[in-house]
């Protein structure tokens, strides 16, 4: 340790016997170049003042996981609770879901859950292929499932 400090000090004073670059010319700061480099640090979003986090614009989810641990207990999490059980409710009453017959409820389901939401691609696809059927149906056409005939 000591014999870095010896050779950082005798470097320092080799540096300053020697004679010192020039120095740079100041940078001339273009006002159109300022406005430029402010616009895009500043977007409306950013500037826009923090809303209600239990408004519409954010899922019920995601704003209770923005609350402060001090206020995620009681009231916030029976919102929540509620929050999750009403979106069960609407997504088990859409046409896909008619006729299910289940011997659970919203709210069970809703107690079993993870707190992370995940979309599975199985799912989206399922999906794709209800409204694919329910629009051919609809029109009284078939679904091919190739482009050419075979031959």
């Amino acid at each position: 340790m000591m014999r870095r400090a010896a050779i950082g000090a005798s470097r320092r004073m080799l540096s300053k016997t020697t004679t010192t670059p020039p120095a740079r010319p100041p940078r001339r700061v273009i006002p159109s170049r300022l406005a430029s480099v402010r616009a895009m640090s500043t977007t409306a979003r950013m500037a826009a003042p923090a809303g209600n986090p239990f408004s519409h614009a954010i899922p019920a989810a995601d704003s209770f996981q923005l609350l402060p641990e001090s206020q995620k207990a009681g009231e916030a999490e029976d919102a929540l609770y509620e929050a999750q059980i009403s979106e069960v409710e609407a997504w088990w009453s859409t046409p896909r879901y008619a006729g299910i017959k289940r011997p659970y409820s919203a709210a069970d389901v809703v107690t079993k859950r993870g707190t992370q939401k995940i979309s599975y691609p199985s799912s989206v696809m399922a999906s794709k292929l209800f409204n694919l059927i329910q629009e051919r149906q609809s029109r009284g056409e078939p679904i091919h499932t190739s482009e050419k005939p075979f031959s």
